[in-house]
């Protein structure tokens, strides 16, 4: 509900900060991604954009190993992340945009935007 919509942005910002800042330390981690982190190419606009340093609740990463790494590391995820493609899902979802929501797209085009084979 509304009502609590600032406390659940919150969170979910404050999540996502630790978990992106987690992979980007993690060594089977290629990147991470997230408006939050100093390394953030956009950091100064995004700070600019977003209230009270609240980015949001999403991010993403390329494991080392690329797609082999990244299948392996879908297949064996525990809970509370489910394997899934609807960002509006409110549960803790993981996606593999290369093979799932961009599947349609020729490679060099998923390239371009930024979308890499290593998910």
């Amino acid at each position: 509900t509304m009502k609590t919509m600032g406390l659940r942005i919150r969170q979910q910002s404050s999540s996502a900060m630790k978990i992106a800042t987690f992979l980007e330390g993690h060594p089977k981690v290629e990147k991470a991604v997230y408006p939050g982190l100093a390394s953030f190419p956009q950091k100064e606009l995004a700070d600019k954009q977003h209230r009270n340093g609240l980015h949001g609740g999403m991010l993403w990463f390329d494991v080392v190993g690329g797609d082999t790494a990244a299948i392996k590391l879908m297949d064996n995820i525990k809970r509370p992340w489910t394997l899934c493609e609807n960002l509006g899902a409110s549960e803790s979802i993981i996606t593999a945009c290369a093979v799932m929501t961009h599947a349609n797209m020729i490679r060099e085009d998923r390239l371009a935007a930024g979308i890499s084979d290593g998910f």
